[in-house]
């Protein structure tokens, strides 16, 4: 026998990536071709605004019971069920070629709201994957790198986008990108398997690196809510709600706070607003590093996933501090501060992920869909609250209500005793 473990492990982390990468892709397509859908579809911007904020509705609302699917019936089949809706809601959204504008703009809210539903189940499915196929002492890394994979999406999808709109038309830019998600969908069922033990692939080495007690049902139809109250869950979806909240500014907010903080134009404003970007991915891959390094000499889950987040986030928030006080030496000290700050900042990004894989035991999916959910209504409120923040206290003071947050969510981190309620979910170490 093969004393070498192979590396289905790795394998199935990559393409977990993918679909986080594809995700982004159909999640942000449609704001880079706003305008002509909106004039071919003779719609107004409060009906895009419609379009646009049922996604995240139902991204958000969604989160608990399609965890609860992916608890129920597993990984692989949620993630085949999940992978092929996002695709046909690109294929749908296209189909309005084919109608009036009327049937065209409902046809176009019924694509975002079934996309919201399938990228909802996505992600608990792939921390579900994640937490059988990667051993404890590597999940901050698979998870940071997950993270960095949705932010590489969402670029790569920018920038296909744009280019693919001086080629052929919208329609058939979104009929194209439905294409990677069946073959993924298709590919992925047809080779992952939920367990380790029923995979070909994986030798007898692979297997014991994995081996954990199997996740077994929950033992009645409200231990899923019994989980979702107890204190640390809650502690939990509250550091994500600020956290989430935060990082939405480097997605939104981040372009305009260059062109009014610094005067600079928008086409600048824009390539420099990507940087920052960078940094989240790195900082994202980094975090997980340090957290799995730190877990591997302390054998502490509180040391690495605590500490880390809180350490990088209190760095991230003085680089904040930093870019607001030193605003009068000009853009170029606001750019390095705020991609410092990013990348500091999102070193925590995977230890969330990682304590709710600690945490969750055989709810994981639905104590998952309840962090991001959380995650998500501190998106929507970050938007709401910044054009407000910067009339009263000036377009520089943006980064202030970044910093505030952040802080608030690190200091959320400080009463979570993750060992301790992993032990009584009697997870051991692998």
């Amino acid at each position: 026998m093969n004393s070498q473990p192979t590396r289905v492990r790795y394998v199935v982390l990559f393409g977990l990536c993918l679909a986080a990468g594809l995700a982004y892709v159909h999640r942000g397509c449609l704001g880079v071709v706003e305008s002509t859908v909106r004039s071919d579809l003779k719609i107004s911007k409060d009906d895009m605004g419609w379009a646009f904020g049922l996604f995240f509705w139902a991204y958000a609302l969604f989160q608990i019971p399609t965890g609860l699917l992916v608890d129920r019936i597993g990984p692989r089949r949620s993630l085949l069920i999940f992978g092929l809706l996002g695709a046909i809601t690109m294929a749908l959204t296209a189909s309005t070629l084919l109608t009036d504008s009327s049937t065209g703009f409902a046809i176009l809210l019924l694509a975002r709201l079934l996309m919201g539903i399938a990228q909802a189940g996505l992600f608990p499915a792939s921390t579900r994957a994640i937490s059988i196929w990667i051993p404890l002492k590597r999940r901050a890394s698979a998870a940071g790198t997950l993270q960095a994979c949705m932010a590489l999406g969402g670029a790569i999808g920018a920038f296909s986008t744009a280019r693919l709109m001086g080629i052929v038309t919208w329609h058939w830019i979104f009929l194209i990108y439905s294409i990677p998600g069946i073959i993924w969908s298709a590919w992925f069922f047809a080779w992952y398997r939920d367990r380790p033990d029923e995979h070909r692939s994986a030798n007898e080495a692979e297997r014991t690196v994995l081996r954990q007690p199997p996740a077994s049902l929950p033992k009645s139809s409200g231990e899923w809510f019994v989980a979702l109250t107890s204190l640390p869950i809650i502690l939990l979806c509250l550091q994500q709600l600020f956290r989430a909240g935060a990082s939405t500014f480097w997605f939104s907010w981040c372009p305009t706070f260059f062109q009014e903080a610094h005067g600079l134009e928008k086409q600048a404003a824009g390539e420099l607003s990507s940087l920052p970007i960078f940094g989240f991915m790195l900082g994202s891959i980094v975090g997980g590093i340090v957290a799995d390094w730190l877990f591997q000499r302390t054998g502490s889950r509180r040391i690495s996933r605590c500490g880390t987040a809180i350490c990088a986030t209190f760095l991230g928030v003085s680089c904040f501090v930093l870019a607001f006080l030193l605003h009068d030496f000009g853009f170029t000290v606001a750019v390095v501060m705020l991609v410092l700050g990013a990348f500091l900042a999102a070193g925590g990004n995977s230890c969330a992920y990682t304590v709710a894989m600690d945490l969750g035991g055989r709810n994981l999916a639905a104590v998952f869909g309840a962090m991001n959910m959380f995650g998500n209504f501190g998106s929507a409120l970050f938007t709401q609250i910044a054009p407000k923040w910067t009339s009263s206290f000036g377009p520089s003071a943006v980064v202030l209500l970044v910093a505030g947050s952040y802080f608030v969510g690190m200091l959320l981190w400080i009463p979570l005793r993750p060992d301790a309620m992993s032990a009584r979910r009697n997870q051991p170490i692998a």
